[in-house]
């Protein structure tokens, strides 16, 4: 069962009660390591160990465990690269994600001012309705989701006028850190399992302003040797941010437009290894005339030829994304 363990709860209650540790520990069956562990946030348990405490505290679960609470990993799609695919690999990993399992909650978020993001979602402009407004009021994000017509999907559209936020996030106080607020009360409120945004391909403070607010960056690199180039710009970049959010990681490196039959293929890809090492996904996703047909649609990759080459290496993807953002 999903949900948030309330940790700081369960030392009070138990401090009102005069229960030791240990006698807590006895009196639920749970191990004296374990009480001392959940009390402090280190670890989780299982919903039948609250259970377990509650009844021993004789206190109500609800007071313990936020039923449906779930535990928020942001991730950014980011390369200062255009034409690596960003906006395929948002829109595509977000379904698969999404369809993986049916209790998966995904909200996608489109920071680019070209608004392609929003229109693979069969979405338009909304005036009032944008990341740009959000922005510029600093309004709380929850009031700016758009449900998708794809199940467990939502959305916050983009708008044009973010071709100029950077300048006006330079007048703001505390400017680095204006999306991360804006966005903190969907976190709090655990409403998604993941939240995937798709950058701008540029270096700037709207994209900053983003990855100070992630857990995990996602690089997608097209295997062309202006694809490789200014990677390390890159990295460079995500150091930065981590002066003020350390808990930054890269997730994986994917590598997209892969064509096995051009020579040049195989000597970037081991570019991009000696680069950044382990962390290269496995997956890959190839060249597939699909990926264009879809966008041209206004679909999911997946709705558009569920069974091409592209969307089962999404679905791939996918699994390796679930497994590494923990």
């Amino acid at each position: 069962m999903k949900g948030k363990i309330v940790f700081q709860r369960i030392r009070e209650r138990r401090i009102e009660v005069d229960f030791t540790q240990q006698y807590l520990s006895e009196l639920s069956g749970i191990t004296l390591s374990l009480i001392k562990a959940v009390e402090t946030g280190r670890s989780e348990t299982s919903y039948k160990n609250v259970v377990k405490i509650a009844n021993a505290l004789k206190i109500d679960i609800d007071e313990i465990f936020i039923e449906g609470f779930r535990n928020t990993k942001v991730i950014a799609v980011a390369n200062n690269k255009g034409g690596c695919g960003k906006t395929s690999v948002v829109s595509s990993l977000s379904y698969a994600i999404a369809e993986m399992d049916k209790d998966t909650k995904v909200l996608v978020i489109d920071s680019d001012m070209q608004m392609n993001l929003t229109r693979s979602y069969g979405l338009d402009r909304d005036l009032e309705k944008n990341l740009n407004t959000a922005l510029v009021n600093e309004q709380n994000l929850i009031d700016f989701i758009i449900p998708t017509e794809y199940e467990n999907i939502d959305i916050i559209v983009s708008d044009l006028g973010l071709s100029t936020i950077d300048m006006l996030l330079f007048t703001k106080k505390l400017r680095e850190s204006v999306f991360k607020r804006i966005l903190q009360p969907i976190i709090n409120k655990g409403l998604y399992d993941y939240i995937i945004i798709d950058t701008n391909p540029t270096l700037g403070l709207l994209n900053f302003n983003i990855l100070n607010a992630c857990d995990y960056v996602l690089i997608p690199v097209e295997l062309t040797s202006f694809g490789i180039q200014g990677l390390e710009i890159l990295t460079e970049y995500f150091d930065e941010v981590r002066t003020i959010n350390d808990k930054l990681q890269i997730l994986g490196v994917l590598r997209t437009k892969v064509d096995k039959r051009e020579n040049i293929t195989k000597e970037a890809e081991e570019i991009l290894v000696d680069v950044f090492g382990d962390i290269v996904f496995e997956s890959y996703i190839s060249v597939d005339t699909n990926v264009k047909k879809a966008q041209w649609d206004s679909l999911p990759l997946s709705i558009y030829s569920k069974n091409s080459r592209a969307a089962k290496q999404y679905k791939s993807l996918a699994k390796e994304v679930v497994k590494l953002a923990k």
